[in-house]
């Protein structure tokens, strides 16, 4: 069958505007792929700077905790001070970097309930379910929660019953919100200190009272607030902080029940050190956080736990433990 010309031209065309179009959409498939392809190179090698920037940092933090007086550790010294680290080939990344006493906070494994009370955010229900998550058993406190309240949320998971790994763990335990976790750090909330800042699950449990904060001083029982006053205006002159007990026991400004307490909880160095590192490219509307946990033990010093801040929390709570930090 033959067609007229002008079909023949229709069709012809018809065809070409089918090649045309197949192409164009191939064009743009392969566009986009190329783009985001791009973009998750970019991604990858902006993490890896930032995370030689952040290992970089951690051997300047280790070699700052292994030439420091380590029978004492107060914040007059050179660690405890805020740092800016220059990367050799800067090109607009800004570091900020501080080291915080791990034993000026408050072991939660090893804490007593009395002692949790005493945290303004936290009231018997939830240091009742602080204790419900720590200990071996599946019977609930008073007020308390177990196995039974916690698989019964939308997402529902498991009681610990063991001790705490990650102090991010709090945010499944019942009664514990971001706002009494973060503090302060969230935005529009009233200014306060989170539980991040004020407990650790490293250490011996004693608090080193030449780095801790009045909040965590005033935790402690039958410490009257003289004592902590004294403390707190000792931890600022650079000859007046604690070395040893002999500074506890000839200091008449602590009572007979002051001196027997701090005797029992008070130690005035630290093992345990978190880095906090802060790393912002302005250029480029980058940030990213890193926490790294680091022990010193003589003259040598380790990395625990190494954390890179995550965007923002999952909505899963289930995912918390794993997402909250990416952990490497």
């Amino acid at each position: 069958m033959k067609y007229p010309p002008c079909q023949k031209h229709a069709m012809v065309l018809i065809v070409v505007v089918y090649i045309v179009a197949t192409l164009s959409a191939l064009a743009v498939a392969l566009s986009f792929r190329s783009r985001a392809a791009i973009k998750s190179s970019t991604f990858l090698i902006e993490k890896i700077q930032q995370d030689e920037i952040a290992h970089a940092i951690c051997v300047q933090a280790c070699y700052m905790l292994g030439v420091d007086d380590q029978n004492v550790d107060s914040p007059d010294e050179t660690w405890a001070n805020l740092h800016r680290f220059m990367p050799p080939d800067a090109n607009g990344w800004e570091v900020d970097w501080k080291l915080i006493d791990e034993s000026s906070k408050i072991n939660i494994n090893l804490a007593y309930p009395d002692m949790l009370l005493r945290l303004k955010p936290l009231d018997e229900a939830t240091v009742a379910s602080i204790m419900d998550w720590l200990d071996p058993d599946d019977v609930p406190n008073p007020d308390g929660a177990e196995d039974s309240y916690y698989v019964s949320l939308e997402s529902g998971y498991n009681c610990k019953n063991g001790a705490i790994d990650n102090i991010a763990e709090l945010l499944l335990i019942k009664g514990i919100s971001p706002q009494i976790y973060y503090g302060s750090n969230l935005a529009g909330q009233e200014n306060s200190i989170g539980l991040n800042n004020l407990l650790t699950i490293y250490g011996d449990g004693k608090i080193n009272i030449n780095t801790a904060s009045k909040t965590v001083l005033d935790t402690i029982p039958l410490l009257c607030d003289a004592a902590v006053d004294e403390i707190i205006s000792r931890q600022t002159s650079p000859t007046g902080k604690f070395s040893s007990m002999d500074d506890i026991e000839k200091n008449d400004n602590f009572t007979a029940a002051d001196k027997l307490t701090l005797m029992q909880i008070a130690k005035f160095n630290s093992n345990h050190f978190q880095i906090q590192i802060k790393i912002k490219n302005k250029a480029q509307n980058i940030q990213s956080e890193y926490l790294v946990i680091i022990e010193r033990q003589d003259l040598n010093t380790k990395i625990l736990n190494w954390q890179r801040r995550a965007p923002a929390l999952p909505k899963d709570k289930t995912a918390l433990t794993h997402n909250i930090y990416l952990q490497e």
